[in-house]
């Protein structure tokens, strides 16, 4: 295996400087209020969040790959080679990757298991050395954003079953088919707003250009 080019612990203290000038600490906020900030972001992500999301998200995944069959897969990929008049193969199996694996593998199920509850396990570790700094940073913030009287109004709805419901939900809820679902359907109309863009970036890189190079005069034919 090749040596890194840079140790990964001066590599982290590098990213550490460049944070502190791009992302530099606020103003420590008033004790009262960082405190109540503190039991927000607590509430407002609970310990074991972060874990409870990705592990959720990445057994959806799994699942549904799973039950994808080889004909779902053709679907999505058209071959090339059915386009050039090619005479057509075997019809592609109908049968799902979790059947055709576990016709070859009897255990497969069981390595499934052992593989999900690994990236658990895993996603927890994250989740625990993550979770905390999180929150601390997000209640310091919050507690400069947000002042007394509304904290304690968002501390006494997450305090709520409903909102200690929102407080679970939250993360995993950016995961959600529907939510990504949304977010995929925008990059269509966003691409047709590239030609436009295009043409503003020209104009800004106009305005842009050196003043001695937009003031010379246009060369004569």
């Amino acid at each position: 295996m090749a040596k890194p080019d840079m140790d990964p612990m001066v590599a982290f203290a590098m990213m550490n400087k460049i944070m502190d000038k791009f992302f530099p600490a606020g103003p420590e906020p008033e004790p009262a209020r960082l405190a109540a900030a503190r039991e927000m972001t607590l509430r407002m992500f609970p310990k074991g969040a972060y874990a409870g999301a990705m592990t959720s998200f990445a057994n959806t995944m799994a699942d549904r790959v799973l039950a994808m069959s080889e004909a779902d897969f053709a679907d999505l990929v058209p071959e090339t080679a059915a386009k050039k008049g090619d005479k057509p193969k075997t019809p592609p199996s109908t049968l799902s990757l979790r059947q055709t694996m576990s016709a070859k593998d009897p255990t497969f199920d069981a390595k499934v298991a052992a593989g999900k509850a690994f990236a658990s396990a895993m996603f927890t570790k994250f989740g625990d050395v993550m979770e905390p700094k999180f929150r601390e940073g997000m209640a310091r913030s919050m507690a400069r954003k947000f002042d007394a009287r509304q904290i304690a109004e968002i501390n006494a709805f997450l305090a709520t079953p409903t909102g200690a419901a929102y407080g679970q939900q939250m993360l995993g809820m950016w995961f959600e088919p529907d939510v990504m679902r949304g977010t995929m359907q925008a990059f269509p109309e966003m691409l047709k707003m590239m030609p436009d863009m295009a043409k503003d970036m020209e104009q800004l890189g106009k305005q842009m250009a050196p003043a001695d190079k937009a003031a010379a005069p246009a060369k004569a034919d």
